[in-house]
């Protein structure tokens, strides 16, 4: 009985994750584990399947950066429309953080329009959204500057360097909106070569009263961490959700 109830609350788990909406933003990067003085480049992934979905288009992207061990600034270069670069060049971990401009679209019966459903006679549902993310580059095993907070509006914080873990560990992050904890929300993550499927996961879990979770890191290899949340829209005439949305990768070797 204890095997049944454990069976259809992962199933639960799955169908939850796989209704999780629409497009997301992640990075990939080629190399999260470099040695100092390496290149590394950046792609921005952007779709439902992870790691490889559809290609984001020119002027969409908002602001690419990434921070240094000690928290300094470092550009990217742009290579083409949605490939960077830049040389990692001291121990520690970078972080990179990558956000779309934010936007409006509303459902209607005759598809999607980049409005409010103001105006629109056959609107069924308008959405807000503001989608980030952020990738971890371990540079010579080092966890330096790993857990630092950058005051992003929706931010997903790893508690554990990446690179010292192994398949079957557990990865504490926390999460952060507004600078604040946020709790009793759902957490979803998947590895690359996990499924093809649209908005499929590996695994799904809840933060708890800190805003913090565990992720139970499956296989080795390329990971992302996603935490959607939603909020009501203060005017429903105009739209009716806010729609946040925040991406983790990095490498387990």
């Amino acid at each position: 009985m204890r095997k049944i109830f454990t069976v259809l609350c992962c199933l639960m788990m799955v169908l939850a994750a796989s209704g999780v909406w629409g497009h997301m933003l992640w990075l990939n990067v080629d190399n999260y584990q470099p040695d100092a003085g390496e290149s590394v480049q950046v792609e921005i992934g952007w779709g439902h399947k992870f790691p490889k979905d559809g290609v984001i288009k020119e002027g969409h992207l908002k602001r690419i950066y990434a921070l240094d061990p000690q928290g300094h600034t470092v550009p990217l270069k742009q290579i083409s429309v949605g490939q960077y670069e830049f040389t990692v060049k001291q121990k520690g971990v970078y972080l990179v953080f990558a956000q779309i401009n934010p936007g409006v679209y509303t459902k209607t019966t005759d598809g999607y329009k980049r409005q409010t459903k103001k105006g629109i006679d056959n609107a069924i549902k308008c959405v807000s959204y503001d989608m980030r993310a952020k990738a971890v580059i371990s540079v010579g095993g080092q966890g330096q500057g790993l857990s630092r907070e950058v005051d992003d509006l929706l931010e997903i914080v790893p508690l554990k360097s990446p690179a010292g873990l192994k398949e079957g560990d557990l990865l504490p992050v926390k999460i952060l909106f507004q600078g604040k904890l946020l709790s009793h929300d759902y957490l979803y993550a998947t590895y690359s070569g996990f499924s093809d499927e649209n908005e499929t996961y590996a695994f799904t879990t809840m933060m708890n009263n800190e805003g913090k979770a565990n992720i139970k890191l499956l296989k080795k290899g390329v990971w992302l961490v996603k935490v959607p949340h939603k909020l009501p829209y203060p005017d429903l005439e105009e739209c009716d959700e806010y729609f946040y949305c925040s991406t983790l990768t990095f490498e387990v070797k």
